[in-house]
């Protein structure tokens, strides 16, 4: 199967199946994603932390701290005027996904030292930025990017075994409040979460469902809107 068709099957999973992608397919996904994914100065700036099936309540954790950060999300919008009204406080349904998966990668930035080589050019006067824990904010858009084009890979390679993905990037970014509720597995903030698992319903199957639409308004922006040749 090409590039092209592996990305064409890629949908926004809302619930996956309760069989459980056997461990080795993850496992060759996440090795390939790391052979091949580029990275600045090979420093690969992040950190991927793997729950597995059994990390049930690791992943409840994970989903309180998207869940909260939707809710203070909404209330501040309320309040300055950009929307209208909450969801009453109850969960966004549409993130059951980072809670109910046989696998979960949450992805937080993570300040390196460099290799040999670098090392010898930090020695001449190279200053090498992803080394200074300090700095993690700083550098916080090259590793979103590096972590982008790790996830894209990591995607092709596990949509290539029929294992379906889907991600967010709504949850708290204060490493402090992950520590405070247990979940003390990163020092650093995080980047992005990604669930993986056999698709039970994609988001839009849902919601033509729900809503009884086939969702023929909700497209991307134009071509020509996103892409300008000059």
């Amino acid at each position: 199967m090409s590039t092209f068709d592996l990305l064409e099957k890629r949908h926004h999973v809302r619930t996956y199946k309760d069989e459980v992608p056997p461990k080795e397919k993850i496992e060759f996904a996440l090795w390939q994603a790391w052979k091949t994914t580029p990275s600045k100065q090979n420093s690969m700036p992040y950190k991927v932390f793997v729950y597995g099936p059994e990390h049930k309540e690791q992943k409840e954790k994970v989903w309180k701290m998207v869940t909260t950060n939707h809710k203070e999300s909404e209330k501040r919008a309320v309040q300055r005027g950009e929307a209208t009204k909450t969801e009453g406080g109850k969960p966004n349904p549409y993130y059951e996904h980072i809670k109910l998966n046989p696998y979960l990668f949450c992805i937080h930035a993570q300040p390196r030292e460099p290799n040999d080589y670098y090392k010898r050019q930090v020695e001449k006067g190279m200053f090498f930025d992803q080394a200074w824990p300090s700095r993690v904010e700083d550098f916080i858009d090259t590793s979103a990017l590096e972590v982008g084009m790790f996830i894209q890979n990591l995607t092709s390679y596990l949509l290539e075994q029929n294992i379906d993905v889907s991600y967010t990037s709504c949850f708290l970014r204060d490493i402090k409040r992950w520590h405070d509720i247990g979940l003390k597995d990163a020092d650093y903030r995080p980047i992005i979460l990604m669930s993986a698992g056999y698709k039970k319903r994609y988001r839009n199957e849902v919601l033509k469902i729900n809503l009884g639409t086939d969702l023929e308004d909700d497209v991307k922006p134009e071509y020509e809107d996103v892409i300008k040749w000059i």
